[in-house]
């Protein structure tokens, strides 16, 4: 069962989008691709009047509502409309967006309002370029209105030459991605590059960093970072709460994973080694209420678990899924000692248990979305687990009762230009959220009634690429990071 939507995402894409085309080697494959035009649509050209985004867009202007967006997300979103058999409209709309060739642009920007041809200058949204300022996330405009006018996003030029590009546009007969020859093809119109002025070239962030690690207090007070790991070449990061008071926080560097302990006295110990396999590629962590702690390893797209016991001995790994094709990995413990272990294949979300006797369960498919790119999950002391999925720069959250059932996902951040993301539980019933978002961390929270807050910015050090959060049994949260 679908649950949600928008098809693509942004998460960990680092795509520098720039000149002539993407950079080879980042250029994303996209299944709906035409390599060469199709008959031109001669008829049922249009669109609908301006329309606010259906999920309750404010009465801001579109060029106020118009986020901040990098060029790989733009392109992504508009991916997300493509191959899905969306039927050509003035009236109806999906995602929220008015289902024609302005509608779809506006998806693809994210604007607050579904804007026509004839009013994205007007509306502050655009301005014109020149020929060779095209970058992918610009378009070329018809700024015709109604059935005259027309758009078309811009990808990447074909070659050099610059009479051709990779165009993505909503017409009569589909949504496509395909070769236009430039500007546009003949008698449509007269069309000019232009450009969403909220569109912002992709940084190509670090891959690696030092370690800083945040306290909350059960006051609910943020403490400043703490540089808990100088290597710098860390690449990922996971943590966990013990039930005696300490914390553990895993580092990986050059595919091995460093343990690290804050004591209860709020001191830390020296990275210790624990995997050195070389070639790990991610990590996540669950203490159990044994005192237990499960550090699992992401290894040539299979999943093992090595455990500490609480006496602190090290465990050798053990295999618990030879899928093959893991790109992702997250882990979270529920009160009666159970671990559940979820992976990610093919944009979708499996989720293994692991019993209090040890035996591991055969993976369960609990989101078929397809396009998925992050995942994190915590356990509350109601005895649900809540699994939260990054699709197209949104978070979405989907929540397992304590008698097992799964429900379907809620979005509950629609920022479009989320990163990555993470969670962790409070001793209070709590749980807290947080989303990576241009170098920054903004936490949000869920009561214990299930409701979620509006999201905080909580390190705007610009720099983050991941965090990590965990609870204390004292109250206090940590968030940590990547930086």
């Amino acid at each position: 069962m679908r649950t949600s939507t928008l098809r693509g995402t942004t998460v960990a894409l680092a795509l520098v989008l720039s000149g002539a085309s993407i950079a080879a080697g980042a250029v994303p494959a996209f299944a709906g691709t035409d390599p060469n035009p199709v008959v031109q649509d001669t008829t049922g050209w249009g669109q609908g009047p301006v329309t606010p985004v259906q999920s309750g867009a404010s009465g801001l202007t579109a060029s106020a509502m118009a986020p901040t967006i990098s060029r790989s997300t733009v392109i992504e979103r508009a991916d997300t409309w493509v191959g899905e058999g969306i039927q050509y409209s003035w009236t109806d709309s999906h995602d929220g967006y008015r289902t024609d060739c302005s509608g779809y642009v506006s998806m693809a920007w994210n604007l607050g309002d579904s804007l026509t041809t004839d009013t994205f200058a007007g509306q502050g949204v655009t301005e014109t370029i020149g020929k060779d300022d095209l970058k992918a996330g610009d378009a070329l405009l018809n700024d015709s209105s109604g059935a005259n006018g027309h758009i078309v996003l811009f990808h990447k030029w074909v070659d050099t030459a610059k009479t051709q590009y990779w165009g993505y546009e909503f017409t009569p007969s589909g949504v496509h991605h395909r070769i236009v020859d430039y500007p546009y093809y003949p008698g449509h119109g007269t069309f000019v590059p232009v450009r969403n002025k909220s569109v912002v070239d992709d940084v190509t962030k670090p891959a690696s960093g030092k370690v800083f690690d945040r306290t909350r207090s059960t006051a609910g007070a943020w403490s400043t970072a703490t540089k808990i790991d100088d290597n710098a070449a860390v690449t990922a990061i996971s943590a966990s709460g013990l039930k005696d008071g300490s914390m553990h926080v895993q580092s990986l560097v050059n595919g091995k994973v460093y343990d690290r302990t804050r004591s209860t006295a709020d001191s830390w110990s020296s990275a210790t080694p624990i995997d050195e396999n070389g070639s790990i590629k991610d990590i996540a962590s669950a203490a159990l209420p044994d005192g237990s702690l499960h550090v699992l390893t992401l290894v040539n797209g299979d999943i093992w678990d090595r455990t500490r016991s609480a006496a602190g001995a090290w465990s050798s790994a053990v295999k618990i899924d030879d899928n093959g094709s893991l790109v992702d990995l997250s882990a979270a413990v529920l009160p009666d000692g159970t671990l559940h272990v979820q992976s990610l294949v093919n944009g979708d979300i499996w989720d293994r248990t692991r019993s209090t006797t040890g035996a591991w369960s055969s993976a369960v498919k609990i989101d078929d979305n397809g396009s998925i790119k992050g995942l994190a999950a915590s356990g509350l002391k109601d005895g649900t687990l809540h699994v939260q999925s990054l699709v197209n720069g949104d978070i979405w959250d989907r929540t397992r009762s304590a008698a097992g059932a799964w429900d379907g996902a809620v979005k509950i951040d629609d920022n479009g230009g989320i990163k990555s993301l993470s969670s962790g539980s409070v001793a209070d019933g709590t749980m807290h959220v947080q989303a990576v978002v241009n170098g920054d961390v903004w936490d949000r929270k869920m009561s214990t009634a299930g409701t979620f807050s509006s999201a905080t910015k909580i390190d705007d050090n610009g720099s983050i690429i991941a965090s990590y959060a965990t609870g204390l049994p004292d109250g206090t949260f940590h968030v940590g990071t990547i930086a």
